[in-house]
């Protein structure tokens, strides 16, 4: 339902009631809806797995909070650009959707690295995250996702101003598996760039140093 502009809470409401065997739910840029919409889904459609928010503006942490009820049974969530979602929301999701495979958190201003914390440390299974444009995103998550997220293998951190070579040498140093690294826009060095490439072996890096190929 991507791009279904006119889409409000009530009717989402209408499509949960009556489609309660829902697994895969994608609302991105359903700009109309509230938590009040996700409250109704999670009451009809509890065995949702898959379930994007992205540009929601008006979704917040009361509806992480919701979507926290799928518990285990969610994989997938994206929640990007939803600006008022903040680590109170995602700690939500880190308590009780400890089966989480992928988060799409890009542009979600008000996460800090105490989220990304709560998130290393309680979804162990994430192997794919996107925290770009997250400003307040420093070295000190890069290194709690290091030492939890053992089978992380898409990291992007595009535009994270916050974050410096350290922070990538220790996830390097860490997650040996990473297949794909986003450090597009920001000032890393050289040398850390490539100290990721001499441990994660299989790793692409997506970069925006000419200096580095």
């Amino acid at each position: 339902m991507t791009d279904c502009f006119a889409l409000e809470d009530e009717g989402l409401h209408t499509i949960a009631a009556h489609c309660t065997q829902l697994t895969h739910l994608y609302l991105r840029r359903c700009v109309r809806l509230t938590d009040e919409g996700l409250r109704f889904l999670v009451i009809y459609c509890p065995s949702v797995r898959e379930l994007s928010v992205s540009d929601c503006r008006f979704i917040s942490d009361f509806g992480l909070r919701e979507i926290a009820k799928l518990e285990g049974r969610l994989r997938y969530l994206s929640i990007a650009h939803c600006g008022r979602i903040t680590d109170v929301g995602i700690r939500y999701i880190a308590k009780y959707c400890n089966r989480l495979r992928y988060l799409n958190a890009r542009g979600c201003e008000g996460l800090t690295d105490h989220g990304i914390e709560h998130l290393a440390k309680n979804c162990l299974k994430l192997k794919s995250l996107d925290i770009g444009k997250c400003p307040l995103v420093s070295d000190a998550g890069l290194e709690q996702l290091a030492l939890n997220s053992f089978n992380l293998k898409r990291l992007s951190l595009k535009s994270c101003e916050s974050i410096t070579g350290r922070g990538l040498q220790v996830v390097a140093a860490n997650c040996f598996d990473l297949q794909l690294l986003n450090v597009q826009d920001c000032d890393v060095p050289l040398e850390a760039l490539r100290f990721v490439k001499r441990h994660c072996k299989r790793c692409v890096i997506e970069h925006t140093n000419p200096a580095f190929f």
